[in-house]
């Protein structure tokens, strides 16, 4: 909204004169106005050598001052929305941002400290960006709706460029048979004392079956595309520390606790599995149509199937090369959700989905972070308009 020009005349007015008593130099001294506010000699030094310590690349002098005005903008725009950080808020966001080099705010305040920036300069610029965050979904975040055709056309496009190396410890229990049950029995109790403060490393050198019990459950480095795929969903999200929901394997039930994880850039091309479905009709030129009819994603053929016996049905995700010949050839010519029965089996017809192609479960992310990922970015446009529209509507005066 523009301003009045009154209000404009006499803000200038006032910059003009403020520029009149700014002739007395210092640390603390003026050396912008933004609006009301100004910038401190002293908060430019600072958010330079902050930057210079993050390694931020570009014009660090110019960035310096940019970032400083950019963040009265922000403020001054919170104050008119009325919103406000409490102190609990900007702390959990200082740990949030130490936490990206894997260290504590103290340690983090401690170590840019001894560089000569202060405490506050860093609580400053955590404050700035976490009450722009909140006005930001405020304004503009329930009208931004992401369809599941993007995410679709998202994941299709995607190509990982890390590998994710991991260090677990785990508690395995052999689950076969009647053993099943007792052991995901089992698992859920030790999970519930592993919440209440029980020792990882103690609970698997007395429960867990296999060679790495002795050494308190801790495995060797791996990719996490070597993990199962359901172990890999199970600890991809956990951070150092964490513990995952009892996982079912094919013979056992493991708990898994993170150790260490790290990323790698790498240039390998990621392997192409394919998640696809076979169902067994009755060869009668009729049956599989009335399928098609029923079904948009591989989903769906699981209530189709409903009471039926489990061998009618399968789902398999296999790397290409694993898929017998046949079968291959005829999900080439699909697309996610398309079928073909052109292959038949022991009297009957195959209906043959494509579930999925693409990277191996554990190198892509999940639906719901590409939504996320998605929902940021149509946000982080909409916050450049913004604060492009606050930059042309404020007096920022240089004396």
């Amino acid at each position: 909204m523009a301003r009045p020009a009154a209000f404009r005349m006499i803000t200038a007015l006032l910059a003009l004169a403020w520029l009149g008593s700014a002739a007395v130099a210092g640390p603390f001294s003026p050396i912008k106005r933004v609006n009301d506010q100004v910038i401190t000699q002293f908060e430019y030094d600072q958010r330079l050598l902050f930057m210079q310590i993050l390694r931020q690349p570009g014009d660090l002098e110019k960035l310096a001052m940019d970032t400083l005005v950019d963040d009265r903008l922000r403020m001054s725009a919170a104050k008119q929305f009325g919103l406000a950080m409490t102190p609990e808020q900007v702390t959990a966001g200082m740990e949030e941002f130490a936490g990206r080099a894997n260290l504590t705010a103290e340690k983090f305040v401690e170590i840019v400290g001894q560089a000569g920036i202060e405490a506050e300069t860093f609580r400053d610029f955590v404050e700035a960006g976490l009450v722009w965050r909140e006005i930001i979904r405020g304004k503009y975040g329930p009208g931004v709706s992401i369809s599941e055709p993007q995410i679709d056309r998202a994941l299709a496009g995607m190509q990982p460029m890390v590998a994710i190396s991991v260090r677990l410890a785990e508690i395995n229990i052999p689950a076969t048979g009647a053993t099943r049950g007792e052991a995901l029995v089992q698992a859920r109790r030790l999970k519930q004392e592993l919440r209440a403060g029980a020792d990882f490393a103690a609970l698997a050198r007395a429960n867990s079956k296999g060679p790495t019990a002795g050494r308190g459950g801790v495995l060797e480095w791996m990719k996490l595309s070597e993990l199962k795929p359901e172990a890999a969903v199970a600890v991809r999200g956990l951070t150092a520390g964490g513990v995952s929901d009892p996982v079912v394997l094919d013979d056992r039930v493991v708990i898994y606790q993170m150790q260490e994880q790290k990323q790698e850039l790498t240039s390998e091309k990621p392997a192409v599995v394919v998640d696809y479905a076979e169902y067994l009709v009755p060869d009668d030129g009729k049956s599989a149509a009335v399928v098609r009819a029923k079904v948009d994603t591989c989903d769906d053929l699981y209530g189709v199937a409903k009471g039926q016996p489990a061998e009618m049905l399968t789902r398999q995700t296999l790397p290409l090369g694993q898929i017998p010949a046949n079968i291959a050839a005829a999900l080439a010519l699909l697309d996610a959700g398309e079928s073909s029965t052109a292959t038949t089996r022991g009297g009957w017809r195959v209906f043959l989905m494509l579930c999925r192609r693409g990277a191996a479960l554990a190198e892509q992310p999940t639906r719901d972070e590409v939504r996320l990922q998605l929902t940021n970015q149509q946000l982080g446009t909409m916050a450049e308009i913004y604060l492009e529209e606050l930059r042309s509507e404020a007096i920022i005066v240089t004396p």
